[in-house]
């Protein structure tokens, strides 16, 4: 994975390094917020943690998943301060960081304008070894693919401190980005509960909250779903097997996936995004973005109405998440099955 030119010149270490004692700053900003991903799952202990915003960067949703079932991931999409008053800017940022909101734009009022808030996050110290399993485990596996993400630095500020940090950050790589996407309710509710648990910004959290998700409705998105899911099922368990093998472990014993297998899940999660793009959607509906997108910001603002604290939201949105009938979940089931 490539180190790119962030914020800073400063140099980034060797991803395939095994130091135990070196450590650096980590700024996560999706589901690696949430300690029963990042401390339960994935087994990374943060030696410190710390809320901070980043403000030329924003919170988007573009990186491509899994169409039907998991639509897409978090990244960062850096601000372009020149173009805040060019409309067709404002209508890219939209469709990269909040595609299923209502798009504003008011030439007499640039402050309703449809950007999203500054980049919240958490800043983890972790050490080399713990940098190695999250580039990992985070696409590309520690090879150098086109998909997956970019390993960039940015300037973050300490919440309610004087303090800067360069943190050490992944950004989804140009043939790893989708449009119009919106993260599954599952995903949503990872960021959710990571942000609490954190006590980020509460406005930030309640900018978190409306986030609108897809949803998979109607026999033929089902019919998809259940499609993708066998096609991309060899690549789960693969990528799985590779996190639990070492998960837990001492850096010395802590190996690389092959190339070869990082080359496959490459190209299987292209040629899987491509089929969605230019066969299935077309003929059973699209896998990325709501259909009827009036009526998924009604069900989600609808939640919203029936709830007075964070917490209660949060149950709440678990409870909904629950309900839906989700193969991700029975293929997670048996992912850990086996690899136990």
């Amino acid at each position: 994975m490539a180190c790119a030119a962030g914020d800073t010149t400063a140099s980034c270490p060797d991803p395939r390094s095994k130091d135990d004692t070196q450590t650096l700053w980590y700024l996560a900003y999706g589901s690696n917020m949430n300690p029963k991903v990042f401390t339960d799952w994935r087994k990374i202990q943060p030696l410190e943690s710390k809320a901070v915003v980043v403000p030329d960067y924003w919170l988007s949703f573009d990186l491509c998943g899994v169409p039907f079932l998991e639509p897409c991931f978090a990244s960062i999409l850096k601000k372009d301060t020149s173009r805040l008053r060019d409309k067709s800017y404002a209508v890219f940022v939209h469709e990269r960081c909040c595609y299923g909101r209502k798009f504003v734009w008011d030439e007499k009022n640039p402050e309703e304008h449809s950007y999203p808030p500054m980049l919240h996050g958490v800043a983890h110290k972790i050490t080399q070894r713990d940098w190695d399993l999250v580039v990992q485990s985070e696409g590309g596996w520690g090879h150098d693919v086109p998909t997956g993400y970019d390993h960039i630095l940015v300037n973050c500020k300490v919440v309610n401190s004087n303090e800067q940090i360069t943190a050490h950050v992944l950004a989804a790589r140009p043939k790893a980005l989708t449009t119009r996407s919106q993260p599954s309710l599952r995903y949503k509710n990872v960021l959710t509960a990571g942000a609490a648990h954190h006590n980020l910004d509460p406005a930030y959290q309640d900018y978190l909250a409306t986030i609108i998700p897809y949803r998979c409705k109607g026999l033929r998105s089902r019919l998809a779903s259940l499609l993708f899911m066998i096609f991309n099922v060899p690549q789960l368990i693969a990528f799985a097997f590779i996190l639990r093998r070492n998960r837990g472990k001492p850096a010395p014993e802590c190996t690389q996936p092959p190339f070869w297998m990082a080359w496959y899940y490459d190209k299987a999660s292209r040629f899987s995004n491509s089929a969605h793009d230019y066969i299935v959607a077309p003929i059973l509906g699209s896998g990325k973005s709501s259909s009827q997108p009036e009526e998924a910001r009604k069900e989600t603002n609808y939640v919203l109405e029936q709830v007075t604290t964070r917490e209660e939201y949060q149950a709440t949105c678990e409870k909904e998440a629950e309900k839906e009938p989700s193969v991700m979940k029975a293929v997670e089931k048996m992912v850990e099955t086996l690899a136990e």
